[in-house]
């Protein structure tokens, strides 16, 4: 155990302090059963590159996509040291920033299944935070079609996408594609997602379509 007191002991900067505080609740839900995983090393990775990334100077929303990135790129790659498979892996960062999400999702759920009418609901006022978390410099978002039938939008550029080809990682790319998708799944009985994406195979376009969910006949 480190002793702040010990001169040969070093204090954490605010940077890291900051940093430890931003992956500390992905890390409180990331579960792997049957294996025990020293979380410390996810968490000092991700510091380390948060500090390579400057993160504490960039904008709000380019933090906040800063940090879903390193908490999938750390994981991934610890998670390897321990041989586990990417597409398992995948799946246990998912879930992890699924659990995350939580707490804010279920309540815009809760507030579209009281509304009457959940999907027109969702598509009412959900394309404002899409707008919010995926600015248009960052993924250059086009809405093609909102409606209470359906909500179309284009994205043109992948901000998740070039992360992890600069980090020479495009095999992580699609871990983004399935947080993504995340919206769609606490919502899979009204709303479905028919998502097109070509950045995982590193294409130039990716397309979110949400229609209704078919009715259980």
């Amino acid at each position: 155990m480190e002793n702040a007191n010990d001169p040969a002991t070093p204090a954490k900067t605010d940077i890291e302090k900051n940093a430890a505080a931003r992956v500390a609740p992905f890390l409180e839900y990331l579960q792997v059963p049957d294996i025990e995983v020293d979380k410390d090393r996810i968490r000092d990775l991700f510091i380390q590159l948060w500090e390579y990334e400057n993160g504490e100077d960039l904008p709000p929303e380019d933090q906040h996509l800063t940090t879903i990135a390193l908490c999938m790129y750390a994981t991934h790659n610890i998670l390897s040291d321990y041989n586990i498979r990417l597409d398992r892996a995948r799946n246990h960062i998912v879930d992890a920033l699924q659990k995350v999400m939580a707490p804010d999702e279920e309540k815009r759920v809760a507030e579209e299944r009281a509304s009457g009418n959940a999907f027109k609901a969702f598509v009412d006022t959900y394309p404002a935070h899409v707008d919010e978390v995926y600015t248009w410099k960052t993924f250059l978002l086009e809405h093609k079609n909102v409606d209470d039938t359906q909500w179309k939008y284009k994205m043109k550029k992948c901000w998740f996408a070039e992360f992890f080809i600069r980090f020479g990682r495009t095999d992580y790319i699609e871990t983004a594609c399935q947080f993504d998708r995340i919206p769609s799944e606490l919502r899979k009985d009204y709303v479905d997602l028919k998502l097109e994406n070509l950045f995982a195979k590193l294409g130039k376009l990716c397309q979110f379509t949400y229609k209704p969910a078919a009715k259980d006949s």
